[in-house]
């Protein structure tokens, strides 16, 4: 009888853990998915949280015309989970219209079920390429060496510099 309850128990406290948490999200998706799903709260809260560099973000906003932007995460992993709500926020502040990011989520694997964004060849997640006029002028992969606008602005300088 113990052990009957001690089983039921531990199966209620698994099944209130799993449907806590979200799954990951595979294929091309949009900033909206995770902000609207609860089961992504963490995005919302990583958002709001996240203080970025303004001179950074105006220097984005200024060349946000010239840029496309494919960001590949995988939304089950912890360093995906960082980057992503910080890459988020520094695209609301730099006004970087939604039709030039391109969000791709893949397996664990590293498959997105997307043929295009299985080309960019990436080994690590999250990765954040930054493309002009389709060709790959930079990238972040896996954490950002300062911070997520820096890394980004400093692909802007030296492709401005070209």
């Amino acid at each position: 009888m113990r052990l009957q309850t001690v089983l039921l128990g531990c199966g209620l406290l698994l099944s209130t853990v799993t449907m806590g948490q979200s799954q990951p999200l595979k294929g091309k998706f949009e900033m909206k998915q995770l902000i609207n799903d609860s089961s992504y709260a963490w995005f919302y809260t990583g958002v709001n949280r996240y203080n970025a560099n303004s001179t950074m973000v105006n220097y984005i906003k200024t060349n946000k015309d010239k840029i496309q932007l494919v960001a590949l995460v995988n939304t089950a992993d912890e360093a995906s989970r960082k980057l992503l709500p910080e890459f988020y926020k520094v695209m609301i502040l730099a006004s970087v219209p939604e039709e030039s990011i391109h969000m791709y989520g893949t397996d664990n694997a590293g498959n997105t079920g997307n043929e295009k964004a299985d080309g960019y060849k990436v080994k690590k997640y999250p990765t954040i390429l930054v493309m002009r006029d389709g060709k790959e002028e930079g990238r972040i992969s896996g954490a950002a060496k300062a911070t997520i606008e820096d890394d980004l602005a400093q692909i802007l300088m030296k492709m401005n510099a070209k």
